[in-house]
């Protein structure tokens, strides 16, 4: 609900979903892995940097959390018409 009432329109919200697939699928790609797990686990390497151990660390959390908000924007995208008033406010109050 609050994404509808953001002001946001259903495009946007579709656009955003598609950056963040194409974030994550970047991801796989730059690190050759599936999962946010996964990443974590080539940490294991030793040629790693303290920087870039950090690094990936850091993808791996953003990671989960664009899983999650692609889950709740994509809800939002599919339930749109559901979700959209089916009145005006200035309507409603008349």
């Amino acid at each position: 609900m609050r994404l509808r009432d953001s002001g946001h329109t259903v495009e946007e919200l579709t656009d955003r979903l598609a950056e963040m697939k194409a974030q994550i699928r970047d991801w796989k790609d730059e690190f050759d892995v599936e999962s946010p797990n996964q990443l974590r686990g080539t940490l294991a390497d030793e040629t790693l940097d303290a920087d870039e151990e950090e690094h990936r660390r850091e993808v791996a959390r953003e990671w989960e959390h664009l899983q999650r908000r692609i889950q709740i924007v994509g809800f939002a995208v599919r339930e749109w018409d559901f979700l959209a008033p089916s009145t005006k406010p200035d309507e409603a109050s008349s």
